[in-house]
């Protein structure tokens, strides 16, 4: 009898130490972004984080580090991996060199508009790439973007593709982007967002590619005089939260950070069309002259990317890729 009521505090007293544990583990997490406070990665995790702090009554806090203070892109999404870090933004592309099948969302003029983006990424291809991102370590809590990437350059306009010859073109570490830019004839060179702005006003590179809110919040307009609007990829971003993190909270604490994380997500949406607008007039007025690029001309850019198109598909996983591009023609067409 003796014998049963010691086994019985042990296990007792190794479920409070567990549950001790696991609170410790869910009630201060880092969340980290490459880019400045104004910008809207940085925003949707500060409102994560006040979601999450008010509906566990105070009992999670979410930390947010911006400007890269826990590292370039590349090693925040490894520390979430890892756990060493519990929440991250990321792209796409970046989460791509290990879930093949992420690249196919910034495929080159792939979307119309932002609607397209979100139908796609709310429905089953977003819980299909989800479940990847899980397997591999990461728990997605939400797909969203952060405009379309535009190109900024220090030596002309770009009006049509043959523009780009001869530039070098700072794109983000991807190969997907090196042979999109390669097929436009400019030299990519690839590096982490945190080297561009020394990159450009050195002359290392001429030029770069990326969304308005992007070029503001770094005030590129500072050190690049042309911005044409080329629209040829989104700028997508996921929320990835680490999946040791997730796994050792409480079911109820999971309940709490995925709903609050989907809840983040929505409201950057609809807050996005304000967070953008006006932003294009502010790099004007640092500096930068801006151009739109005829429909014609985008077209011929468009035909460009379709070898990088099929040679990424392939890479990404045919089927994958083609189910993919169907989804999207039936969100713009209902078919």
């Amino acid at each position: 009898m003796l014998q049963l009521r010691s086994l019985k505090l042990i296990a007792s007293t190794a479920a409070i130490i567990g549950a001790i544990a696991g609170s410790a583990l869910s009630a201060d997490l880092r969340a980290g972004t490459s880019m400045a406070a104004n910008h809207p990665s940085a925003m949707v995790l500060k409102k994560l984080s006040g979601l999450v702090k008010e509906r566990s009554a105070g009992k999670l806090n979410i930390n947010v580090y911006t400007d890269g203070t826990l590292g370039n892109d590349g090693q925040m999404q490894q520390q979430v991996q890892s756990g060493t870090q519990d929440i991250s933004t990321a792209n796409a592309a970046g989460l791509a060199a290990q879930v093949k099948e992420m690249a196919v969302v910034e495929f080159p003029f792939l979307y119309r508009n932002s609607d397209e983006f979100y139908a796609v990424l709310g429905g089953d291809m977003g819980k299909e790439l989800s479940a990847k991102l899980y397997e591999k370590g990461w728990v997605a809590l939400g797909f969203s973007h952060n405009g379309f990437r535009h190109a900024t350059n220090s030596k002309r306009p770009i009006q049509k593709w043959e523009d780009f010859k001869g530039l070098k073109v700072r794109v983000i570490p991807n190969a997907m982007y090196i042979d999109m830019f390669s097929a436009l004839g400019a030299n990519p060179t690839p590096m982490p967002v945190s080297e561009v702005y020394a990159a450009l006003e050195t002359g290392t590179v001429d030029a770069q590619e990326a969304p308005l809110a992007q070029i503001n919040a770094m005030r590129i307009y500072e050190v690049q005089k042309f911005i044409s609007m080329t629209g040829h990829s989104v700028n997508s971003e996921i929320i990835v939260m680490s999946r040791k993190t997730y796994d050792a909270m409480s079911p109820e604490d999971q309940k709490i950070v995925a709903a609050a994380g989907k809840d983040a997500v929505e409201w950057k949406r609809k807050q996005f069309v304000e967070m953008e607008a006006g932003l294009l007039k502010t790099i004007e007025e640092g500096g930068m002259k801006s151009n739109k690029v005829d429909s014609a001309e985008l077209a011929r850019m468009a035909e460009q990317m379709k070898p990088v198109i099929a040679k990424h598909s392939e890479l990404a996983g045919k089927d994958f890729a083609e189910r993919y591009i169907k989804a999207i023609e039936t969100s713009r067409t209902g078919n």
